[in-house]
């Protein structure tokens, strides 16, 4: 299955570097695709970075549309990545899984993270496969190192959009759009004031995530504060990708696209105990739940706190340890 070959190659490339306890960047490196900049290609400035870096360094996308596939491996920590606007700077790619380059679910990403501290902020991720009538993954951003950050950014594609794959991640003001599974993966985040968006594709209803925490000891998670789903397509929130999926709607708005029942087992009927998807104080018509699945679950005021808090995520602080992105986020 995908999501196993995806998660053999996640486990192998994850790092575990340490906080080097500064937010300050050190250099600037500029791209520019017209040549008035250090580098005309996103991965060539990217390459320029010694392995091992422990000092944050800025690499500035001027306004443009870079077709490229970028990959940052886990050496290559301590990057600021940061465009000029995410209508403005866009990375875009078209591989999809079995594509005829035998592409699978993780080569197919046109932007893969696999560094400890990351940020990025202002700048689009793309994946342009569209199939028609035949769906198939193809992935926009896949992020799977710990401590990685991103700031008015968007992911934008259809099925598989955004591999939330492993690590603590934070996502703030945020755009994110597909139709089947379009977040999704094992990671432990935090989606804060950001637009889940359901587009046209072959599949209906869609689904929103695909959520993989794998046991009662997985810290794993998403989390979706004070945002808003809408759309063209009626969609559910998620389905369990794993048996222990966890997945939080707080505070958010959501249109008439909502499906009543909200969730889907998938492929854990009759194991739905041990499933977490929930929903609580959130607004607009989609989020009536009188028609949702019966074991929804309920949290407690306490356990709901705990995952909604930044402390969730942001154990250790390393969100105040990243440079300056005019965030409004708290500890």
């Amino acid at each position: 299955m995908k999501f196993l070959l995806l998660f053999a190659s996640i486990f192998i490339a994850a790092s575990s570097r340490t906080l080097n306890g500064s937010g300050n960047v050190v250099k600037s490196i500029f791209v520019n695709r017209t040549g008035k900049g250090d580098f005309r290609r996103i991965q060539e400035a990217i390459n320029s970075i010694p392995d091992n870096n422990d000092q944050w360094i800025r690499i500035h996308v001027a306004a443009g549309v870079y077709k490229e596939k970028v990959l940052i491996t886990q050496y290559k920590g301590f990057i600021l990545l940061e465009g000029e606007g995410a209508h403005k700077t866009l990375i875009k790619w078209g591989d999809y899984n079995n594509d005829k380059s035998n592409h699978t679910t993780v080569s197919s990403a046109t932007f893969s993270s696999y560094a400890t501290n990351f940020v990025a902020r202002d700048i689009s991720f793309k994946n342009t496969y569209n199939g028609g009538s035949t769906m198939s993954q193809a992935v926009a951003a896949l992020i799977a190192g710990d401590s990685s950050s991103f700031y008015r950014c968007s992911f934008i594609g259809i099925q598989d959009t955004l591999c939330d794959a492993w690590g603590r991640h934070y996502y703030e003001d945020c755009y994110i759009e597909g139709a089947l599974d379009f977040i999704f993966g094992q990671a432990q985040s935090m989606y804060q004031r950001c637009t889940i968006t359901t587009v046209n594709a072959p599949i209906s209803p869609a689904y929103v995530t695909a959520q993989g925490r794998s046991s009662d000891v997985d810290q794993s998670g998403f989390v979706f504060k004070s945002c808003t789903v809408n759309g063209t397509v009626e969609t559910y929130l998620g389905r369990a990708w794993r048996n222990y999926a966890r997945v939080i709607f707080y505070d958010t708005n959501m249109s008439n696209i909502v499906a009543p029942l909200g969730w889907d087992a998938w492929n854990y009927k009759g194991k739905e105990k041990y499933i977490t998807f929930v929903e609580s104080g959130c607004s607009g018509p989609g989020s009536n739940t009188t028609g949702r699945v019966k074991w929804k679950k309920t949290l407690s005021s306490s356990e709901l706190n705990k995952l909604i808090d930044m402390s969730y995520i942001n154990g250790g602080g390393w969100l105040q340890l990243q440079p300056n992105t005019d965030s409004q986020h708290k500890a």
